[in-house]
This record gives structure tokens, C-alpha cells and sequence, in this order.
């Protein structure tokens, strides 16, 4: 099993072997309130096994139940839930997703797995990550608007200024003068690092290593914007020393151990939010554009066309819209019929599937956001 994480679907992008199953439930991170996620879990597991056997008749359900049914009985899984959950299951595959938005209630088999409300999830648009200094040591996060997870850091990571300097801290530069005769031996030591040029230098060190630790760990393989959370002094000697393209300007500008972490996350949603209303507005814009040019289409066949061919660059999905039907990976046609039939999905989520698997950007909005009637809006590549 793994989490969601660093916004890799690993897996779920692939055409595995179908019936492909796919579980999303609300959960809870605490009791008395998470006592009726199991129950309600084991509820939608039957209701894929109904769905299987009405649908695949001729397919033995239990080999590819199992692993659901095993998770049921995961009491290290129930007890650290959030506040959704994704469980996706097919021949030789299973993985469960834990994140921190209410997704809607869905069990469904059919051909591919029924991933957009996760895309959703991981979409570069609203995740962020949040590194909260002080000088004697630090904390990483990964957030969204919905809410915020400690990152567990590796313990080769600096994540303290002991750590980084162990006794080595800097030692004040001293001069010797002598006065009275050769012979008198008179001696006078005259300091010229007071104790806060020390810690300056020290802040520095530290500082130093810590920005190059997130940068090469965390900022490039995730590609994610990331807020500071420090005190002012200490806001303005990291930022002067960062060699970080994700720092974002105008952090938070407090002493990160005043806050626990979901204000901490609320707070940093703050200086994100007008980034991401930003970043939807361009690809928006963007979209109409290739759309009036002819660079690009609302179409769902012409889409679905484009995606098979690695045309479609960037990709926008209504989040609450479905067309029932399929679209064939390899030539792109599409099938429109009844959700009900099993070999039936959401064109919007297979086409999203194809372009994730093309290399594309996919983007899923709200309806209000989004600046189509169709469900979706592609800008091609070329």
C-alpha cells in the first residue's frame, strides 16, 4: 500500500488488466467521528462485489476483492486516516490514497480506473510546501487548500543547526597586544566578533545547508512552490542566501513554533491562494485562446483524437461533469452509452488518463471555473 505523495499516481496512469476497481469515501482523522469509516468502507466493498458480479459475470470477484477486504481489517490503516480516502484495486495491483479533501462517495469497476477526483488532489495548482525555520532547527510540510502533512524527514537531512555545526559554532576573532617592557609580559585580548555576529555567522551556516537540503530533495523533484514561515530577521538573512526558484515572496513572517499546524496551514494557504487563482486564470485564458485560434478544441472527440496522438499539452476538466462512454487508447474513438454498461467509463477521466500517460498537464476545476460547457477545454502542443 502507499499514500499519496510528491503528486506521482504511479500506476494508475497504465492500462492494467480490466475490471479496474476504484473506491473513494470521506474519513476522519479522529475519534468518536472516524468509528463509522470502516463500516462505511466495507459497505462500498460489497457494492463493488455486487457491481462485479452484475457486471462480469463470467470473473471470479474474490481473488480481486481480497486485498479490499484485508484492508478492512487494518487497524494501523483506520487509526491514521484524514479526510479522504482512495482505494484502487485490479489483477496484480492494489494501492490506497490518503488525503486531506472530501471526495465524493464512488464505487465503481469498469475498464481504467476512475482517477480524476485524484488528479484533483495532486494537481500543482493548489499543493504547496511549507518550511518552518527557526535557528536552531526546522520542519517541512506539504499542503493544499484543504490541509497540511508533516513531511518525515530522513535523518541524513539538516534539520538542525547542531546537527549541521555539532560544537564547531563560531568562535569570536581575537588579536593579542602586549604593553611594558619584552620582559613584562603584559597581555591584552581584544575581542572583535560580539555573541550576535556569531550567531549571524552560525544562522548562515545553517541556513546554507538547510536551503540546499530542500532544494535538491524536495523543491526539484516536486516541482512545488514553497512558503517560509520564520521570524522576520530570520525571513530576510534565508532569503538573502537561498538559491531556491520556488521560495515564494512574502511568507509568513512569525515564529512557526507559535503555531500549530493547521493554523500554520491555513495561514500559508493565504500567501498560496492568489498564486493558484492566478495560475487557473492563465491556463483558462490560455485555453480560450487555443480554442478561437484552432490550437486547440471543447470537443470530447476531437480531444480524445488529440490525446492518443500526444498533441494535447494542457488538459481541463470539469470536476463534477461525466459523459458515460469509452475512449479506445489506441485509436481514440469514443463510445458514448449508458454508465451502467461494464465496459463503460467517464470519457472525461479516460481522456485525462491518455494525456497523463502522454506526458500533458491535467488540470481539474470546479464547474464555475472552468471556461467550457463541454466538460473540457484542450490546448494542443502544436
Amino acid at each position: 500500500m502507499a499514500d499519496y505523495t510528491h503528486g506521482s499516481l504511479p500506476g494508475l496512469d497504465e492500462r492494467p488488466p480490466s475490471p479496474c476497481l476504484s473506491l473513494y469515501q470521506e474519513t476522519h482523522r479522529s475519534y468518536p467521528d472516524n468509528r463509522q469509516d470502516r463500516l462505511r468502507y466495507k459497505n462500498l466493498v460489497n457494492g463493488l462485489e455486487d457491481s462485479l458480479r452484475s457486471k462480469y459475470p463470467g470473473r471470479d470477484a474474490l481473488p480481486l476483492l481480497e486485498p479490499f477486504r484485508r484492508l478492512a481489517e487494518d487497524d494501523v490503516f483506520w487509526n491514521h486516516t484524514l479526510d479522504g480516502l482512495a482505494v484502487f484495486g485490479a489483477e496484480g495491483f492494489f494501492r490506497t490514497y490518503r488525503f486531506a479533501y472530501v471526495p465524493r462517495e464512488v464505487a465503481v469497476s469498469a475498464e481504467s480506473f476512475h482517477i480524476k477526483p485524484l488528479i484533483r488532489v495532486m494537481q500543482s495548482t493548489e499543493r504547496f510546501q511549507v518550511l518552518a525555520l527557526t535557528r536552531q532547527e526546522i520542519s517541512l510540510y506539504e499542503a493544499d487548500r484543504y490541509g497540511i502533512e508533516e513531511i518525515v524527514l530522513p535523518e541524513d537531512m539538516p534539520k538542525s543547526m547542531t546537527q549541521v555545526l555539532g560544537s564547531e559554532t563560531t568562535q569570536p576573532a581575537v588579536t593579542i597586544a602586549t604593553f611594558g617592557s619584552a620582559g613584562a609580559g603584559g597581555v591584552i585580548r581584544h575581542g572583535h566578533s560580539s555573541k550576535r555576529d556569531e550567531e549571524e555567522l552560525d544562522n548562515e551556516k545553517f541556513f546554507r545547508a538547510v536551503d540546499s537540503a530542500v532544494l535538491e530533495r524536495y523543491s526539484q523533484p516536486s516541482g512545488l512552490p514553497l512558503v517560509l514561515v520564520a521570524l522576520p530577521a530570520h525571513q530576510g538573512l534565508f532569503r538573502k542566501i537561498s538559491r531556491n526558484p520556488a521560495l515564494m515572496e512574502g511568507g509568513i513572517a512569525a515564529d512557526p513554533r507559535s503555531m500549530n499546524a493547521e493554523s500554520l496551514g491555513a495561514r500559508a494557504w493565504e500567501v498560496m491562494a492568489p498564486l493558484s487563482e492566478a495560475r487557473i486564470l492563465s491556463a483558462t485564458q490560455a485555453s480560450v485562446a487555443a480554442i478561437a485560434s484552432g490550437t486547440g478544441t471543447d470537443d470530447p472527440e476531437a480531444a480524445a483524437l488529440a490525446a492518443v496522438g500526444g498533441r494535447i499539452g494542457r488538459l481541463l476538466l470539469d470536476r463534477e461533469k461525466i459523459i458515460p462512454g469509452k475512449v479506445d487508447a489506441e485509436t481514440g474513438s469514443v463510445r458514448f452509452a449508458p454508465l451502467e454498461d461494464p465496459a463503460v467509463d467517464d470519457v472525461l477521466d479516460d481522456i485525462g488518463e491518455i494525456v497523463l500517460r502522454k506526458g500533458g498537464e491535467v488540470l481539474v476545476l470546479a464547474s464555475e471555473e472552468m471556461p467550457t460547457l463541454t466538460g473540457l477545454a484542450a490546448t494542443y502542443r502544436y
